[in-house]
C-alpha cells in the first residue's frame, strides 16, 4: 500500500501529462539578450564589491553618476551565483524548475477548489498557454513562487483551512520578495484584496466567521507592508515602484507593457479565458464570491493594460475557473472511482522523459525541428539556447577591435555590459534610466530617420546593429559613403565612420 501511493490515478495522469507538456515547452524557450546579461553584471559587481551600485555605470551617453535604483539586487546576486556555479545551463534549469513548482501549486489549488484533477489539468493548461511569452530567465522569475505561495495561503485561510499562525509566513515572504524584484507590491495587493473580500463576507454574515480571524488577516497585511522596509532602500522602494509605473519610456515604448492583442497563443488564450469566465458567471450554478470578484477584477485590469501582467491574472484565474467549471458537472463525475494502475506510472515516467532530454545540458543533441534550431546559437561558450539575436560573434569581433563611441541595438547593450565590460554602451534595457527624448532619438536612428544628423550630434563613430530589427538603418548605411561595413554575420552588423 505504501508503494501504491506513488502510482497515479487516471485523473492525476491527465495533470501529469499537462505539466510535462508545459515544462517541455518552457525548457526550450530561446533566451533573448535583453533581460539577463546586465542583471548578471550587477550581481557580479555586488558579490565582488560588497555593495549595491546606485548609478548609471555602463552607458557613455549619460554621466556615470546618473542615479539608478537596482531594486532587484538580491535577484541579481542569485542569478550571478547560479551562473558562476553552472553557467547559462543552470540558469535555464532553475527557471524551468520554478515554473514547474508554480504551475504544480496552482494545479493543486485548482484541484482543491474543483474536486477534480482533470478539471485542474484543464485550468493549468490554460494558465501555461497564457504564459508562453513570459518564460525567459530574468529577475522577474523570482516573483513567481512568492506570488503563488501568498495567493494559496490567503485563499486557504479565507476558506478556514489554515490557522492564523500560518499568516506569519506572509511578512517573511514579502521581506524576501522586496529584495528580489519590484513585483513584491503584488503580494501586498493580494493581501489587501483578500482582506477586503473577507471583511465584506464578515459584515454580511458575522456569525459565520469569528472576527479574530479577520483581525489576524489585516494584521498580516499591515505587517507585510512594514516588512518591505527590510531592503537597502527602505521606504524609498515604494517610490521606486511608483516612478517605474509612471515612466513614459516604460509605459509607452516597451511592447510587453502594452495592452495584449488577440495574436499568438498566449494572448489568444488570455482572451478565450476571459470569454469563458464571462459565460460561466452568466450561466453557471456557482455565484462569484466577493474575494474572488475583487481578485479577478484587479488582475484582469492589470492584464488588460500590460502583456507582462497576464501571468499574474493566470495564477489568480485558474483555480476560480476550475471551481466554476466543476459547479456545472454532476458530482458523480467529479468523484468517480479512479483505481491506481501500474500502467499509469509507466506512462507518467514516459511523458517526463522528453522533458529530461531537453534540459540545457542535452538539448543541443536533440533532433528538434530545423525551424526551431535556426532560432538559437549552437556550441557557443556563452551557453545553450541563446536566441540568435544575441550578438555572440559580433562582440567577439569588438573584443579584438576595441575603441570608439558605439551606437548599439538596445538588447545588444545588455550583452555588451556582461561580455565586453570595457565597451560603454549607447543604450540598454534599463529603460527608465534614459530620458524619453533619447528613446525617440534611438527609435529614429533605428528606422534610418535623420540618423546621420543624430549620430553626429551624439558623436557616434561605430554602430552595432541588428540586421533584422534595424533593417531600415542597415539599408541607409549601405548607401551612405560616410560609413563602411567592417563586420557582418547572420544577425549583426558593425559599421564604422570613414
Amino acid at each position: 500500500m505504501r508503494r501504491a501511493a506513488f502510482v497515479p490515478t487516471l485523473d492525476r495522469l491527465w495533470l501529469i501529462v499537462v505539466l510535462a507538456f508545459l515544462l517541455f515547452y518552457a525548457s526550450i524557450v530561446p533566451q533573448p539578450p535583453n533581460d539577463l546579461w546586465w542583471h548578471l553584471r550587477i550581481g557580479r559587481l555586488i558579490v565582488e564589491s560588497g555593495h549595491i551600485p546606485r548609478t548609471n555605470l555602463f552607458a557613455w551617453t549619460l554621466p556615470a553618476d546618473t542615479p539608478f535604483t537596482y531594486a532587484a539586487w538580491l535577484g541579481e546576486v542569485w542569478l550571478y551565483l547560479l551562473h558562476a556555479a553552472g553557467g547559462v545551463a543552470l540558469l535555464l534549469f532553475s527557471r524551468t524548475l520554478i515554473v514547474g513548482i508554480a504551475f504544480w501549486l496552482t494545479a493543486m489549488e485548482a484541484e482543491r477548489r474543483s474536486g477534480s484533477a482533470r478539471i485542474a489539468a484543464m485550468a493549468t493548461l490554460l494558465l501555461g498557454l497564457m504564459t508562453f511569452n513570459n518564460l525567459i530567465v530574468r529577475t522577474q522569475m523570482w516573483s513567481w513562487l512568492p506570488f503563488v505561495l501568498i495567493l494559496r495561503l490567503l485563499r486557504r485561510y479565507g476558506d478556514g483551512e489554515v490557522p492564523p499562525r500560518r499568516l506569519a509566513a506572509m511578512p517573511l515572504l514579502i521581506a524576501l520578495w522586496s529584495n528580489l524584484h519590484g513585483a513584491f507590491v503584488l503580494g501586498l495587493v493580494l493581501g489587501g484584496l483578500v482582506a477586503l473580500g473577507e471583511s465584506w463576507r464578515w459584515l454580511r454574515r458575522p456569525a459565520e466567521r469569528p472576527f479574530a480571524r479577520l483581525k489576524a488577516l489585516w494584521l498580516a497585511v499591515g505587517a507585510s507592508a512594514l516588512a518591505v522596509m527590510a531592503n537597502p532602500r527602505g521606504a524609498g522602494l515604494y517610490r521606486y515602484v511608483l516612478n517605474l509605473l509612471g515612466s513614459a519610456p516604460v509605459q509607452q515604448l516597451i511592447v510587453e507593457w502594452q495592452s495584449p492583442t488577440p495574436h499568438g497563443i498566449a494572448n489568444t488564450t488570455f482572451f478565450a479565458v476571459i470569454l469563458g469566465l464571462l459565460l460561466l458567471f452568466a450561466f453557471g450554478r456557482r455565484r462569484l464570491g466577493p474575494t474572488d470578484g475583487l481578485l479577478l477584477a484587479f488582475f484582469l485590469w492589470m492584464a488588460w493594460g500590460s502583456q507582462r501582467s497576464v501571468l499574474w491574472f493566470g495564477f489568480v484565474a485558474a483555480p476560480i475557473l476550475a471551481e466554476q467549471v466543476a459547479a456545472l458537472l454532476p458530482s458523480r463525475l467529479l468523484h468517480a472511482d479512479a483505481p491506481r494502475n501500474a500502467l499509469n506510472l509507466v506512462l507518467a515516467l514516459l511523458v517526463w522523459l522528453p522533458v529530461l532530454l531537453v534540459q540545457p545540458w542535452w538539448v543541443e543533441e536533440m533532433p528538434l525541428p530545423a525551424t526551431y534550431r535556426a532560432q538559437v546559437w549552437h556550441g557557443t561558450e556563452a551557453g545553450p539556447l541563446l536566441d540568435r539575436h544575441t550578438p555572440v560573434k559580433a562582440v567577439a569581433y569588438l573584443r579584438d577591435h576595441p575603441g570608439g563611441r558605439l551606437f548599439n541595438e538596445m538588447g545588444y547593450g545588455s550583452y555588451l555590459i556582461w561580455a565586453l565590460p570595457q565597451q560603454k554602451v549607447f543604450i540598454d534595457p534599463r529603460v527608465e534610466l534614459f530620458p524619453y527624448e533619447m528613446w525617440l532619438d534611438y527609435a529614429a536612428i533605428s528606422h534610418g530617420v535623420r540618423y546621420d544628423r543624430l549620430l553626429q550630434d551624439y558623436g557616434v563613430d561605430r554602430l552595432l546593429i541588428d540586421r533584422e530589427l534595424q533593417r531600415d538603418l542597415s539599408l541607409s548605411l549601405a548607401e551612405d559613403r560616410e560609413w563602411k561595413l567592417v563586420y557582418s554575420d547572420e544577425v549583426a552588423e558593425i559599421w564604422q565612420r570613414r
